[in-house]
């Protein structure tokens, strides 16, 4: 029997870094652990500041999904006065998150993986005449004759692995990688146009978006949702599609435990009747959410052991991390701590969250017929069921399909603004208060909970994010996080080039800088 360590560290390309250790007996991963390698402390950095500083300083926490913790911030705020944003506050709100997350949700397929599965170097045997495709063609060519070290960087070098064979399925990616960037400009300006700048929008506010809607702005707005719109719909999906022909196997590969939470997103305008709604999907049995059941342990996280290792949202301020001495003490332990990311838990269940919940959830809730047409059409087409989705490309192709409805959904908001009109009221910040919001950023759940003193400051102030919720640790029962479950079982054909490790865990897309806020 062989047995070998495979760690890499850091696997993300960009959002923190993300280490993870796998060992490996006859080829197969018999153990899995992420670790998250950062420590930042946000949370405990907003006491004594105004509640309302919450919904900037919590955007910090990310570069890449701001747009979530604003929403999750004034949300929170909004439950502790409770009051809800006026008609043109949600539908403007509703189409600043979903321009963003729309953006997001391309950037995690065509930067950040699908260079996992496209081979750039088969554009050398591009012999069209398109220009975008021409003009890489030329980069690759002059960049391998150079003495660069690192020659056609960030492309080059990679995992010397299986990649898409089919010359057109790569000629196809790598035009749509080129054109992804400028519809990422565009819903980017998007953005900006009722968040005023973008990212780290300043606009999003408890109470509404204090942006007023001119006819203008709402025209611009819609022109360039409606150009995104087709490659959305076209280009984005067809690649998803292109790949998962190419790689059918990974429709198997890098399934989790199969249970699923999702929280509500994108109301209508009066804050009701969610896009995608919340709940649990355990042992395939969909349930309405029930935030008592959210806590999260800390044994094998960077934090001094308390008596009872679950922690309950607002606390966490109990927990204090571990000194450097006990940091160096637990790297010399076998089954010692090794992660900054706490675990959340839900029903003491380890839960997967992101696009596949969120499909799965709303699927099984009934609520939205257009998503129930939309998943039974794809799975038709493709032979699939919902247990194909608990995968790598399932996690791929669900992010696809929630695009396509959320940009319908964000165009059709923007026919119900009333222009000129006000799309923000303020209100006093309530003293000794509490509150939470809920929403459903790019890769998952978010949730921030809010508690204020006599004076109307915080007290206290809680964060679980998508992936903390994604690759946390094991618990004080031994069970493996989600993204360490779906590692466990894999066959590893190359040890020296484990592509499979790196397509199962950048399908969940994690984001460090957001799991140890």
């Amino acid at each position: 029997m062989s047995e070998r360590k495979i760690t890499i560290d850091p696997l993300t390309r960009i959002e923190g870094h993300l280490k993870f250790e796998t060992k490996i007996q006859d080829g197969v991963v018999t153990e899995a652990k992420c670790s998250a390698e950062m420590y930042r402390g946000i949370e405990k950095a907003l006491i004594g500041y105004d509640a309302r500083v919450a919904q900037q300083v919590t955007q910090r926490v990310c570069g890449v999904c701001p747009y979530a913790h604003a929403e999750a911030a004034s949300l929170a705020l909004e439950n502790a006065m409770g009051i809800k944003p006026n008609h043109n506050g949600q539908l403007l709100r509703n189409m600043i998150v979903g321009a963003y997350q729309l953006q997001d949700h391309l950037l995690h397929f065509y930067i950040l993986s699908a260079l996992d599965f496209i081979d750039i170097t088969a554009v050398l045997k591009y012999e069209g005449d398109d220009e975008s495709v021409l003009s890489v063609k030329k980069w690759v060519q002059n960049e391998l004759k150079s003495n660069k070290i690192f020659p056609a960087a960030p492309f080059l070098p990679r995992y010397e692995a299986m990649y898409a064979k089919e010359n057109n399925t790569n000629f196809t990616a790598i035009k749509n990688y080129l054109e992804a960037i400028k519809v990422m400009a565009d819903l980017t300006k998007a953005v900006a146009i009722f968040g005023a700048k973008a990212p780290h929008s300043v606009t999003l506010e408890a109470g509404g978006v204090t942006t007023i809607p001119t006819v203008g702005k709402l025209a611009k707005y819609r022109s360039l949702i409606i150009s995104a719109r087709s490659f959305i719909k076209n280009n984005y999906i067809n690649d998803i599609v292109a790949v998962a022909k190419e790689f059918p196997e990974y429709f198997k590969i890098g399934a989790g435990y199969g249970d699923y939470l999702s929280y509500p997103y994108l109301p209508d305008e009066n804050g009701e009747n969610h896009l995608f709604v919340g709940g649990s999907t355990i042992d395939g049995k969909y349930e309405e959410l029930d935030l008592k059941n959210i806590f999260e342990d800390h044994k094998f996280s960077y934090y001094k052991n308390k008596p009872d290792s679950n922690v309950r949202p607002l606390d966490s301020k109990i927990l204090t991390p571990i000194n450097y001495e006990e940091f160096k003490e637990e790297q010399k332990k076998e089954d010692g701590k090794y992660s900054w990311s706490r675990a959340p838990r839900y029903k003491g269940k380890i839960m997967e969250v992101g696009p596949v919940a969120r499909v799965i959830n709303t699927y099984k809730s009934g609520k939205n017929k257009k998503l129930n047409a939309l998943v039974d059409s794809i799975n038709k087409k493709l032979g699939l069921t919902f247990k194909e989705y608990n995968s790598v490309l399932g996690r791929h192709l669900c992010r696809a399909i929630v695009s396509t409805i959320i940009i319908d959904k964000i165009l059709e908001d923007t026919e119900k603004v009333v222009p000129d009109e006000l799309a923000f009221v303020e209100r006093d910040v309530p003293k000794n208060a509490v509150g939470f919001g809920l929403t459903e950023a790019t890769r998952g759940s978010l949730a921030h909970w809010i508690e204020t003193d006599e004076n109307g400051f915080i007290k206290n102030y809680d964060m679980i994010v998508p992936t903390t919720w994604n690759i946390s640790p094991k618990d004080a029962s031994g069970v493996p996080g989600a993204v360490e479950k779906m590692l466990i079982g894999t066959k590893i054909k190359d040890p020296d080039n484990p592509i499979e490790l790196a397509r199962i865990v950048r399908s969940t897309d994690p984001c460090l800088a957001c799991s140890v806020h």
